[in-house]
Parts: C-alpha cells; sequence; structure tokens
C-alpha cells in the first residue's frame, strides 16, 4: 500500500473522524511540487483544493510536466485522487510564491485544514542536478537564499489568530522547515505542533549545536525511506525514522515509493548501505572546513557537468562514473570514497536487478 492507496482508502474519511497525520503530511508536502502560479493567490486569498487541483489538471501542459521528471506522473494521479476526495477537496491553498534564479530555487505554499490547522509547505527538489547542488552547498553555507526566504516567509503567514501550525517538506523542503522553525519568532515557536521532514538534509554542526535548533528539535519528525541518501546529508538528531520503501537507489527518495500501513508509513532498519554513508558523511564533515567543502563540492558538480550528467537518472551510467571519479587527480582520497560510497547505491541496485 502506498500513498496513493491510502488516499483511495481514507479519503472520504474527515480531520474531524480521523486526525492529520504523517501520511496527509506527506502528500500535502508532495503538492508543493505542483505550480500554483495563476492559481494560487499570493496573498491571504484562499482557494480550495478541489478547484486548484481542477483547474491545474484541465488547463496546464500535462504532457510537459510529465516530463520534467519521473515521479510527474505520479503527481498527477495524485492530483486526481485528492480533487474528488472529502478528507482534502476543502483544504484551503493561499500565500503562494516561486522564484528561480541562477543562485536559489525557492517555493512555499500556505494549507489550512478544515479543522483549522495551519500548514505551510516548501517545496523540495527534483531530479535536476541544479536542486541537488542547492541541497549540497547547505554542507558550506549558511543561509543560504532559500532559508532566508523560508525564514521571512513563516513569520509573515500565520496570523496572530492561527494556533495549530504544522511546519513541513520533502527533499530540500524539508530541511527549509527546520530552519524556518528555529527562526520563527517566539510566539510562533509556541504555536507549531510538529515539524516534518521528510528525507530532507539536516544541519551543519553550528547550527545542529545551537539553541535555536534545540529549541524546536522535539518537535522534528524527520522521516527517511531505508535506502535514504539526502534525507542523511549533514547532522540530525538520532530519532530518525526509518520506512520501508519499495527502492533500493536514489527513487528511494520518493515518497511514492513508501510503504504505508494504516495511517502511518512502514518503520523498518536503516539499509547497511545508508548507514555506512551516514558514518561517511559525518566523517567527511569533520575532516574538511567550510572552504574545503565549499571547493570540493563545486568541482565535484563541474566535474558532472562536465561528463554531461544533468539529472540523477543519469547517475546510472554508473560503471564509468566510477572509473573517472577514481582517477580523478583533484579530488582528495576523503571525497573520492564518499562519491563512491554516494553512487553506490546505484550500481548495487542495477547489477543485482
Amino acid at each position: 500500500m502506498d500513498v496513493l492507496d491510502y488516499i483511495k482508502e481514507k479519503g472520504n474519511k474527515t480531520f474531524f473522524e480521523e486526525e492529520f497525520n504523517e501520511i496527509d503530511a506527506s502528500i500535502l508536502s508532495l503538492l508543493t511540487y505542483i505550480d500554483f502560479n495563476n492559481i494560487v493567490s499570493t496573498k491571504k486569498e484562499p482557494v480550495k483544493l478541489k478547484s486548484c487541483l481542477e483547474y491545474f489538471l484541465n488547463y496546464s501542459d500535462l504532457k510537459a510536466f510529465s516530463k520534467r521528471g519521473v515521479t510527474q506522473k505520479s503527481l498527477i494521479k495524485l492530483c486526481t485522487l485528492l480533487k474528488e476526495k472529502i478528507r482534502y477537496q476543502n483544504i484551503l491553498f493561499y500565500n503562494y510564491i516561486y522564484k528561480i534564479n541562477f543562485d536559489e530555487q525557492f517555493s512555499a505554499i500556505t494549507m489550512k485544514l478544515p479543522n483549522n490547522i495551519i500548514v505551510i509547505g516548501y517545496e523540495g527538489t527534483d531530479e535536476n542536478l541544479v536542486g541537488w547542488e542547492e541541497d549540497f552547498a547547505m554542507c558550506y553555507k549558511f543561509p543560504v537564499d532559500a532559508e532566508k526566504d523560508a525564514i521571512r516567509y513563516l513569520n509573515k503567514s500565520v496570523s496572530l489568530l492561527d494556533r495549530n501550525v504544522y511546519v513541513l517538506g520533502h527533499s530540500k523542503g524539508g530541511h527549509l522547515a527546520i530552519v524556518a522553525s528555529m527562526f520563527s519568532n517566539p510566539l510562533l515557536k509556541l504555536k507549531i505542533k510538529k515539524i516534518y521532514n521528510f528525507d530532507g538534509p539536516g544541519l551543519r554542526k553550528k547550527e545542529f549545536n545551537s539553541s535555536k535548533y534545540k529549541s524546536i528539535s522535539n518537535k522534528i519528525e524527520h522521516i527517511v525511506p531505508n535506502y535514504s541518501i539526502i534525507g542523511l546529508l549533514l547532522r540530525h538528531n538520532n530519532n530518525i525514522k526509518s520506512v520501508k520503501s519499495s527502492r533500493k537507489d536514489l527513487y528511494a527518495h520518493s515518497i511514492f515509493t513508501w510503504d504505508v500501513n494504516g495511517f502511518n508509513f512502514t518503520p523498518t532498519n536503516l539499509s547497511r548501505l545508508s548507514k555506512n554513508l551516514d558514518e561517511s558523511i559525518i566523517m567527511w564533515l569533520d575532516q574538511h572546513n567550510d572552504q574545503e567543502r565549499e571547493k570540493i563540492i563545486k568541482d565535484i558538480f563541474n566535474f558532472l557537468r562536465e561528463n554531461n550528467i544533468t539529472n540523477t537518472n543519469q547517475l546510472s551510467k554508473i560503471k564509468n562514473l566510477l572509473t573517472i571519479i577514481k582517477n580523478h587527480k583533484d579530488i582528495d582520497i576523503e571525497t573520492r570514497n564518499l562519491l563512491a560510497n554516494f553512487i553506490k547505491f546505484n550500481y548495487d541496485y542495477h547489477i543485482s536487478n
């Protein structure tokens, strides 16, 4: 059972009958990947989910949308299901923002459930290498532009009368949910009930050890697939929840591959590959300062582009990529080992299937 099956089975139960849960939160995080330009207002002028999704499905270029990534077709199915279900169709959308430039890709939306729960959702990364490079930039710089925008957005989007606030996102969006909550104003911080980080990066050591992180750490639900990569970047608390995915490679990052049991994801142990990668990442971070990390990460992504790798789908060309990395003299041995572990996900999966 996956999130689409969950919607089919539970979609006619209201939030008064069955309270908001982690599956609902993951579904709303997926909706942040939809382009709501000219559909949802940039101001506090609410539009019902049903109307938003009907407009998107009827007037958008769905053929072009479906080619943007491997999960887009599932997103279209998700929208088709949600607009007809009582549980979701009356959710209000407003305060939509989308911006993209050479340095930043940022999008966020505010949602209000029929039981008056306020949800702040941040968009994550897609299969394009640019988005992944932005994730890795968080290893050496704080705050990046998207983090600054996330903080501003949260502080201005919750009104004085709003009480129960949930902040969430998938991939980079989950990281932004944590950072925005850390720097929210004191009154707003009290209103935040839970922060959902769905397979998003953690924090640098300095921010992880800060009082601002400690002030919200007990509210964080950090959920990753058992074959996780992005969700293990940087530092995270120890109560990370690993859930079963149908994939054993980079595609485990997609929530559509996660197994659902009732009103929760199915818990399972983190894979050996992910544990090894987690340990390698922390070791690598401790061995390099911010300046060294910046140079290495920029070199790596320039190197990938030079070898015509522009999106994560192309990492399946793994044998050649491994050979190139091992022979690349400008990449130190620790970084080469980390990269080898990183792409080993795809290699192990493809040679066994």
